[in-house]
């Protein structure tokens, strides 16, 4: 075997080969590389995997093209099978050659992940399983073009032919399209030619072993018939005869039932069971968080997916199933808007958009627009004849499916869901859809009131957010407030940057609590608790229940507080106030009525005591730390401590909290000069050196 893989390697090198195939393979692949990864800095192989796929279907065959056809042409492969060397050994040796002619593309594969990470972050993982994945598929279509040539001795033949095979089975799933849209048994055997389809799994970032198994059964088949079609050629060469034909026809039923019933047994597993989940944030399984909601569920909840199955969210069809395998109480049905026009009626007086999704449980039932599950970021420009922004692109940023079904789930079978009003008609800010998002997720309702159209705020409500009013309260408004709290509700206070002079009534409202407003901003003078500007302070984060898992012994987390109000806690007779949020002794107000030393509590929790009951407040010192782009910049602390702070004040020991999961890394940026050495390396002097080392071994040995 290996003398007949020492033979055609050094064949595949001494001819030109194997030497066009690596040029011109690892030429794509710069090319791309530059345009996916220099250029726009994705950090992902693959893009660049999936760009050269179709030139792969083209340069695979120039390997094994040559394998058996040539043999078979000038009647070598006589002097094999009349050599005591067995046909498996021959196939063997011939295809381990083709494999490592292929092989050294994969570590300039490798490379480019690599010299991504010297500029930017890079989920190394997935590329690795993307590599691997390719890798497969090489082998599997190596081994077909290995079969194809034994079946004839002209190798323009065999690679044409191993060319239309492997087209072929790319169009596979255009092609069981076109013969039924919904699929039937036909297409379902069909899809087993489909040799690019298990490849994909491993460019999203799922490690699907089942499609591992299916590659090393097609080459194995591939490889076994191979040795079928030489071997009945051999017994035509020998004398022996052909009495074993029979033996032969019941030793491939045997290989090709197993190779099967393995396969079943796979296909046959739970969707779970199948893949791991290996992209960074876990994209594509249930997070720890969401599989123990789902696990425990004790009722029935139905989830109507408002979309015609062929035309359903992959993602969050994933997310279902997954949901399904882990409780048998969840049931998910798909319903066809054109066949049930009117289905969405008995829940909702709005028709969903396709793709939304209906939780129900008894008679609760909340509605999951379709748009909630997906965080989409907008680039505006300036537009000088209305005088306002107007948005000129967008990009699906982030998946909040899993987060939104389960918190659909549990608002269905909860007796009681908190509900907050966000106090409006003070110049308050809204809250990011971001932030929204996971609170809603987390089971709480949320709705906006202006104070003016109402004389109380309503009784269902158990929490009010005031997020940094910019227009003080009037005396009617704060009374309102009062006599909320009153009740042992709770609240979240925000301090916009204003000065504290003008908002004499909102302030007044804490000071109940023992908390005291400072006019002016805190100025941080120790660069080790500020970020670039003194006025953007990264406070000390105090160790106490609410910080819990945020603070750490090092400060390796932040939060973010730009242009925050000094806070001060005072003696109340009737309240308790605790510090979790402070500036360095170093800090001072600045821009006030007069100049106050630090430290100041920047982030404070207070109780109030009542005779029947207890109201509970947070407040944060600075609005900018509301702001999306601020809870980015400390990798989203600023939110993970507003949701601690929201459990803490609503007595929720068991909050649900299921963040947004990113859809990638943010890009990674590559400096012009490093950009242009790389391109110059990577498409141009490495495949023309490869090239060009072909041409001067192919004429030595020409002319030698």
């Amino acid at each position: 075997m290996w003398a007949v893989f020492k033979k055609e390697w050094l064949g595949n090198f001494r001819t030109m080969t194997g030497w066009i195939f690596l040029a011109v393979t690892i030429f794509f692949l710069g090319w791309y590389f530059n345009y996916f990864g220099l250029n726009s800095g994705l950090p992902y192989v693959s893009y660049i995997i999936s760009a050269v796929q179709f030139i792969f279907l083209f340069t695979l065959p120039l390997l094994t093209m040559r394998s058996f056809s040539e043999e078979r042409r000038y009647k070598t492969d006589q002097l094999l099978f009349t050599s005591p060397v067995d046909v498996w050994q021959v196939i063997l040796g011939k295809y381990l050659a083709a494999v490592c002619v292929f092989l050294p593309v994969i570590p300039v594969l490798c490379i480019y992940p690599l010299v991504l990470g010297i500029y930017g972050e890079v989920p190394f993982a997935e590329n690795a399983l993307a590599v691997c994945g390719f890798v497969f598929f090489g082998l599997a279509a190596l081994a077909v073009g290995i079969f194809i040539s034994s079946l004839t001795e002209n190798q323009i033949i065999a690679a044409v032919l191993t060319f239309f095979v492997l087209l072929l089975s790319a169009m596979i799933p255009g092609i069981s399209a076109m013969i039924s849209e919904q699929g039937n048994l036909f297409t379902k055997l069909l899809h087993i030619l489909e040799l690019t389809g298990p490849f994909t799994y491993s460019l999203y970032g799922v490690l699907h072993w089942p499609s591992y198994i299916y590659y090393i059964s097609v080459i194995m088949i591939a490889l076994f018939l191979t040795d079928v079609v030489l071997t009945m050629r051999r017994f035509r060469v020998r004398t022996a005869g052909v009495s074993g034909t029979f033996g032969h026809i019941l030793r491939a039923a045997i290989f090709f039932a197993v190779v099967f019933v393995i396969n079943g047994l796979c296909a046959a597993l739970p969707a779970e069971k199948q893949s791991i989940d290996m992209t960074y944030n876990s994209i594509r399984s249930l997070t720890e968080e969401g599989h123990r909601i789902v696990s425990a569920l004790d009722r029935r909840v139905d989830v109507f997916v408002l979309v015609d199955p062929e035309q359903k969210d992959e993602t969050l069809d994933s997310t279902l199933q997954r949901m399904q395998e882990v409780s048998s109480n969840v049931s998910v049905q798909y319903i066809d808007p054109e066949e049930n026009p009117y289905f969405y009626l008995s829940y909702s007086d709005t028709e969903p958009v396709p793709n939304s999704m209906i939780v129900v449980c008894g008679n609760k039932s909340r509605v999951i627009n379709y748009y909630d599950c997906y965080q989409v970021s907008y680039d505006y420009s300036y537009d000088v004849a209305t005088g306002s922004y107007i948005a000129t692109d967008y990009k699906v940023s982030g998946y909040d499916g899993e987060g939104r079904i389960v918190s659909a789930i549990q608002y269905v079978i909860s007796d009681h869901v908190p509900k907050i009003y966000c106090i409006t008609g003070h110049s308050e800010l809204e809250l990011e859809d971001e932030l929204k998002g996971r609170i809603e997720n987390a089971m709480y309702e949320v709705e906006s009131i202006n104070l003016m159209m109402h004389d109380d705020i309503p009784e269902d409500g158990d929490i009010i957010f005031i997020l940094g009013p910019f227009a003080d309260f009037n005396l009617e408004d704060s009374e309102k407030v009062e006599r909320f709290l009153e009740k042992g509700k709770s609240a979240v206070f925000v301090t916009a940057f204003t000065d504290a002079s003008e908002l004499t009534n909102y302030y007044a409202l804490l000071e109940k609590y023992g908390i005291q407003v400072y006019s002016g901003v805190v100025y941080e003078d120790d660069a080790a608790y500020y970020n670039t500007e003194p006025t953007f302070l990264l406070p000390e984060i105090v160790e106490c229940d609410l910080t819990e898992k945020i603070y750490t012994p090092g400060r390796t987390r932040f939060v973010y507080l730009p242009f925050a109000k000094g806070l001060q806690i005072v003696e109340a007779a009737d309240a308790t106030a605790t510090t979790f949020l402070r500036s360095s002794r170093a800090s001072h107000t600045m821009g006030g009525e007069e100049e106050i030393q630090g430290p100041f509590s920047l982030g404070v929790y207070a109780e109030r005591y009542g005779a029947d009951s207890t109201s509970r407040v947070v407040v944060f010192s600075s609005d900018y730390f509301m702001y999306k782009d601020i809870n980015l910049a400390v990798n989203g602390t600023n939110y993970d401590l507003f949701m601690k702070a929201l459990a803490k004040v609503s007595q929720v020991d068991d909050i649900t909290d299921i963040p947004v999961k990113s859809y990638s890394y943010n890009p990674v940026l590559v400096g012009n000069g490093a950009r242009g050495f790389f391109s110059v390396v990577l498409i141009g002097v490495l495949p023309a050196a490869l090239l060009l080392s072909g041409i001067v071994i192919w004429y030595r040995r020409r002319h030698g």
